[in-house]
């Protein structure tokens, strides 16, 4: 009895694993849908150079797609969407950090909201912007990238909470069922100790009949 109970829970614990296993393959297939984009766009940065980010700077009044790209850049980083900070934001020596680093998995909703102003314009593309400036297009790719994720983990977010309750629950589970296999294998051992004592009394039995039979033969 105490094993069938034991194996059933086995089985449950088997089917909470499978469970966890799902949601975890249907979140990072979400999350693998966003990191391209995100790679492609850290891979860029790493392209960039000082001279690239100074091409930059260097525009006494910016073509307006570099304009609108220090904006969205700027949106991103809680700074004023005006170009003399954004030329204080790319004099920073940790501006190129602060993007590699930048956490998306927290973005403020109102800055997602204030972003998405750019990503929905028809010109706000890399390509486009790439035309009037290399570094910008890297740095408006960026802020696709950020845009995308958000979206993506937003979806995902869901999925994440779902999975942490999961993963608890199965660890419960696990942590019961380990306590019960314990008490299982005593139970067993104790039955193997007891049956083997008995074939040991059922050997000592028959050895003491052959012995009475053998000194019952020799007296006659």
């Amino acid at each position: 009895e105490v094993a069938a109970k034991v194996a059933s829970e086995e089985a449950v614990v088997r089917e909470q694993a499978e469970t966890v296993q799902a949601i975890q393959a249907d979140a990072q297939k979400d999350l693998d849908v966003a990191m391209p984009a995100l790679e492609k766009a850290i891979k860029s940065l790493d392209a960039l150079d000082k001279k690239d980010i100074t091409e930059i700077k260097s525009f006494p009044k910016p073509p307006a797609l570099v304009m609108m790209t220090m904006e969205a850049v700027n949106t991103l980083l809680g700074e004023k969407p005006d170009w003399d900070t954004a030329k204080r934001v790319l004099s920073d020596s940790q501006f190129m950090t602060k993007l590699k680093e930048y956490d998306k998995d927290n973005i403020p909703a109102n800055v997602l909201k204030k972003l998405e102003k750019y990503i929905q314009k028809p010109e706000y593309a890399p390509d486009s912007v790439g035309n009037q400036s290399k570094a910008a297009k890297s740095l408006c790719m960026w802020t696709h990238a950020m845009d995308t994720y958000s979206k993506v983990a937003k979806t995902v977010e869901p999925k994440k909470k779902r999975l942490e309750e999961m993963n608890q629950q199965l660890a419960e589970a696990t942590e019961i069922l380990a306590g019960k296999q314990k008490d299982l294998k005593t139970i067993q051992d104790k039955v193997a100790a007891l049956k083997q004592k008995l074939d040991d009394t059922e050997a000592e039995k028959d050895r003491l009949i052959n012995e009475a039979e053998l000194t019952q033969a020799r007296l006659q």
